[in-house]
């Protein structure tokens, strides 16, 4: 089994990265599952909250040990992202945690994934400032800043520096930076940094592909003809939730502004959520409904997938 894990700051591209290594790596004929952070039950998140630092450390370890107890001794591949740098090191920075004590407890997670086949993709920015910048910019501006600052404020790290204002958050997201580059400096696995200020995601795919051995195999492609007959709306009478999907500029377009890209020729993913849909044929040739085949916080929470029936 080999484990891929991808870390950056938040919009570094982790999550489009994630999805991208776990594609190529399923059509290089290898067994791949893919855990977005937006992953239902997730098998090493924290599904409560904790507010002692320690006891969260715990916790988290604990459920790494767990879910790297289970792993299968085979040839598939795991793809991950968020849970060496982002997760751990974001919570307990939350908790106003002893940065020397995070950098150990990050060391901590070495050790275990020493013991496999584990590798890591890190993305960053030699000036963090310009990725902290692009991601608030891509997000909403201001009013993502001061929407986050206000769903963070309770937390100690903001509390103990007076809640001054939001851009007590760029203070957060530049510290947790700094932090991840000098755990990563630590890092003794496998491992593959990539500077992605220029935002060249060709040459860095490049780069990744011959990094991990794999041969680039492309989405493939569908005419507008073929893509019209998924367009549509889709409901879910028991979840009491439509999907609706348009088609535009010869793109699906999923909820108002997300491409769903062809996984193959009836199956459609998204590149940063934890989601694909799979639209199923009925006698007639047509459409009739799709399933959500990903199990993620929204759209299915089942193992079997969430069905939605044609509305329109």
């Amino acid at each position: 089994m080999h484990l891929v894990i991808v870390e950056g700051i938040p919009g570094s591209g982790k999550s489009t990265t994630a999805r991208f290594i776990s594609l190529q790596n399923e059509r290089n004929g290898r067994e791949t599952k893919l855990f977005h952070e937006s992953a239902f039950q997730h098998p090493i998140f924290l599904e409560r909250e904790v507010t002692d630092p320690i006891e969260w450390r715990e916790i988290y370890l604990a459920n790494l040990d767990r879910f790297l107890a289970a792993l299968p001794e085979d040839h598939s591949v795991i793809v991950m992202e968020s849970v060496l740098f982002q997760n751990p090191m974001i919570e307990q920075l939350h908790l106003d945690a002893d940065r020397d004590d995070i950098i150990r407890f990050i060391e901590e997670i070495y050790l275990r994934l020493a013991e496999i086949n584990c590798t890591l993709i890190y993305l960053y920015q030699e000036d963090p400032t310009v990725g902290i910048h692009r991601m608030m910019a891509e997000r909403g501006g201001e009013n993502w800043l001061k929407h986050t600052y206000e769903k963070y404020k309770h937390m100690p790290y903001y509390v103990n520096r007076g809640q001054l204002d939001e851009n007590l958050h760029l203070e957060f997201l530049y510290e947790y930076a700094v932090l991840a580059r000098d755990a990563y400096a630590k890092c003794k696995l496998n491992r593959l940094a990539i500077d992605n200020t220029a935002w060249e995601w060709p040459r860095y795919y490049n780069n990744i592909l011959e990094f991990l051995n794999l041969t680039y195999m492309p989405d493939p492609i569908l005419s507008p003809q073929e893509l019209m007959q998924y367009v549509g709306s889709f409901q879910n009478v028991e979840l009491g939730v439509s999907i609706h999907i348009e088609l535009q500029n010869e793109q699906l377009i999923i909820f108002g502004n997300q491409q769903l890209k062809p996984r193959d020729v009836h199956t459609f993913y998204l590149d940063h959520i934890s989601m694909s849909l799979e639209f199923i044929s009925n006698d007639a040739g047509g459409f009739s409904s799709l399933i959500i085949t990903e199990k993620d916080l929204v759209g299915n929470q089942k193992d079997e997938g969430t069905i939605f029936k044609r509305i329109s």
